[in-house]
């Protein structure tokens, strides 16, 4: 029998998940110098543009936001997905470097927005801000470096019961929600991607992909429901892994 992935559900509990950090931060009016006020941008909004000047840096307050790289190719790669409490463009800033990926909106987002200058003199002066980035900077580190390795470690199966998982993670970040999510009880996700998408992110084909869903539709797991998944017991997706 294969050996269960030691980094499953621990790790996709914590994956990527910023603290509450800013929620404290902006009641200080000290620390909101530079900062613009909180935006709202339509999903599909481009934020970012890869290869340009590394002119500002973004908090998502709310929502989802994809990052993409196109190759010299035409292959356009997603690099990752940022939410609640992420900061986007701060490598670059922080490096004098062009932005690497370009950043849209995957849903209706709540943004605010610093520029070059603002975030760079913030990092000097504000200690606690400075720990933070620090933090957000370890996180990605960490992140990246473990999905190198569960790419080797975890079947195409466990890979999309991950994401299912993390999506569900997501859903409980949302300032929406008045509660935590009930494992035991199905829970709807409103994936704002396309499959081909998704099975991008998890490094399968998309017809790999379709057979995948429907395997876990016929098992009982999952289903769909006008671009809808429908996770009928989120605790399945955990005795996979």
């Amino acid at each position: 029998m294969k050996e269960k992935s030691p980094f499953f559900p621990r790790l996709a509990a914590h994956y990527l998940q910023p603290d509450n950090f800013f929620e404290s931060f902006f009641n200080n009016e000290n620390n909101t110098y530079g900062w613009g006020p909180e935006q709202t941008y339509p999903s599909g909004t481009e934020i970012i543009k890869q290869d340009t000047p590394a002119n500002a840096v973004y908090l998502v307050v709310r929502g989802m936001v994809k990052l993409t790289r196109l190759e010299r190719d035409g292959n356009e790669v997603i690099a990752g997905l940022r939410h609640r409490h992420w900061l986007i463009g701060a490598p670059p800033v922080l490096l004098n470097k062009p932005y690497s990926f370009t950043a849209i909106t995957l849903t209706n987002c709540v943004l605010r927005c610093i520029s070059r200058e603002g975030f760079l003199t913030q990092v000097k002066i504000n200690e606690l801000f400075s720990q933070h980035l620090l933090r957000l900077l370890s996180l990605e580190i960490f992140s990246h470096t473990m999905k190198i390795v569960l790419l080797g470690s975890m079947s195409a199966r466990e890979r999309l019961s991950r994401f299912l998982y993390e999506m569900i993670c997501k859903l409980e970040q949302s300032t929406t929600l008045k509660k935590p999510v009930e494992l035991h009880k199905p829970i709807k996700l409103n994936v704002p991607l396309k499959y081909k998408e998704i099975a991008q992110l998890i490094a399968i084909t998309p017809e790999h992909f379709s057979r995948m869903l429907k395997e876990m539709e016929e098992q009982g797991i999952i289903t769909r429901d006008k671009g809808h998944l429908i996770v009928k017991n989120p605790m399945r997706l955990l005795q996979e892994n």
